[in-house]
């Protein structure tokens, strides 16, 4: 039982997360659409024509790469030690493949009838 563990936490610190898993860890809570993203959320009540992070085409990775670093109004900065430049650029080359969505609406009930 031992050996069978060690060898699952060896492989699981072989693993490296890409992009899209570092954007869902380090970025998606502020910068996804929708109520409950507080990034995204200044911008709108800002009245800033700015969607969420993900999908935009506008986006330079110098820019990115400024904001990770030095942070901006309520985002604090990243330390290479949290995000490398190779996982800068892994994550802004997920935000640029992607496809903007559609701003979450508050969450939905439906009625039985």
């Amino acid at each position: 039982l031992l050996v069978t563990l060690s060898g699952c936490i060896a492989e699981a610190k072989d693993q490296k997360a890409d992009g899209a898993e570092n954007y869902a860890l380090m970025c998606a809570g502020c910068h996804d659409p929708g109520p409950g993203h507080p990034a995204t959320m200044l911008l709108q009540q800002a009245g800033r024509p700015v969607p969420a992070l993900i999908g935009r085409k506008d986006l330079e990775l110098e820019y990115l790469r400024a904001v990770v670093r030095q942070g901006l109004i309520e985002m604090p900065p990243f330390r290479p030690t949290e995000l490398s430049e190779a996982e800068i650029d892994e994550i802004y080359a997920h935000i640029m493949r992607g496809k903007p969505s559609k701003p979450a609406t508050a969450i939905q009930t439906t009625k039985e009838p």
